[in-house]
């Protein structure tokens, strides 16, 4: 009998033992110098804060519950190398905090995450999402929180699928407001198809502000395409928001896109893009157009499969109403009335 027990124990604690779960700790810092000229002031030296990729440190894991199923999850949090700071105050896990499932039916995710439009957004962006300020990642103002500029969202339910080529996602971010079902939401949906070297897709979203009285919207396609060591993007996006009382007029954002990444040796890639958001009545005002014009080149060259030395270089120019763009001169330092705004940005990375 008490061979018998023990060899069911010694099953249960070596099926324990296959069904653990894993932890893997990652992350990426950088650092370097950076020289901006047109802000506010006039020319300025400081501190890159690795603007090509962000610094970050974060945890995943994932456990096997059998039959093809698997429980996740991801801790992310986003950081300053010059002060060591965390990059949001009071939010740890700035870049991501969600727990889900994944199996053969998809993967359905909870919490802080990037929406299903984001994701998307990602695929067809030369950076892959990964700058660190919109001098180079503009999308943050249309394809993120407009009324935040939160480039994630909280309480966020998402589900990914995918059959055969066709990948498709939604999701949904609730208020919690009781008596308004539409404060502070955020709903998003994608579908693309990877044929081949192509890819081509749709993705939308719908973010209510904190008290419903108003919405911005988001329609964005686009593709890329793989060409021998080089890939090449194009992408569109057009935004609309409505107005701070009714009968405002709307703001709305024509965004044509496009760049390529090309892989010149296994040591040595370099990025180049441009965007250019062609805007009317910014700030819901009436007849107040503007051009902001985007364009950064960036070149790597990598040391180790871990560490990197990069140059980057980038322009924004702005025209009629933009030249007072709130958001921008905010974000960037620009000078009010400005023309444009020249970035050069150099330093070393390494992850983990």
């Amino acid at each position: 009998m008490k061979k018998v027990l023990y060899a069911m124990l010694m099953s249960v604690l070596s099926g324990s033992a296959y069904s653990q779960s894993s932890v893997t700790l990652y992350g990426d810092i950088g650092g370097g110098v950076r020289w901006t000229n047109g802000a506010k002031g006039g020319s300025a030296i400081g501190f890159n804060n690795n603007i090509i990729a962000g610094n970050q440190f974060g945890f995943t894991g994932k456990e096997d519950l059998g039959n093809g199923l698997k429980a996740i999850f991801k801790l992310e949090g986003a950081f300053s190398s010059g002060t060591g700071a965390i990059k949001t105050s009071g939010t740890l896990f700035s870049q991501a905090a969600f727990v889900g499932l994944t199996g053969d039916f998809g993967r359905l995710t909870l919490g802080r995450q990037l929406n299903a439009n984001e994701d998307f957004g990602i695929l067809i962006d030369p950076a892959g999402g990964r700058g660190q300020s919109i001098a180079i990642e503009p999308g943050v103002v249309y394809s993120a929180n407009y009324f935040t500029l939160d480039s994630r969202f909280n309480n966020t339910i998402k589900y990914l699928g995918q059959v055969g080529g066709f990948r498709f996602g939604a999701s949904y971010s609730p208020g919690g407001v009781a008596g308004n079902t539409r404060a502070g939401t955020n709903f998003s949906g994608a579908a693309m198809y990877q044929w081949g070297p192509a890819l081509g897709g749709v993705s939308y979203q719908k973010t209510y502000n904190a008290a419903a009285t108003q919405w911005a919207q988001t329609f964005q396609t686009g593709g890329t395409l793989q060409i021998g060591p080089a890939r090449l993007y194009l992408n569109y996006a057009d935004l609309t928001v409505t107005g701070t009382t009714p009968g405002a007029p709307r703001r709305r954002d024509k965004i044509p896109g496009g760049g390529i990444v090309w892989v010149v040796t296994p040591s040595f890639q370099v990025t180049a893009a441009f965007t250019d958001d062609i805007a009317s009545d910014l700030g819901n005002v009436q007849s107040a157009s503007g051009h902001k014009i985007t364009t950064y080149a960036i070149a790597e060259y990598f040391l180790s499969k871990q560490t990197e030395l990069y140059a980057e270089v980038d322009r924004n120019g702005f025209s009629g109403a933009y030249r007072y763009d709130p958001a921008n001169i905010t974000a960037l330092g620009l000078n009010p009335g400005g023309r444009g705004l020249t970035g050069v940005s150099a330093g070393l990375m390494t992850r983990f």
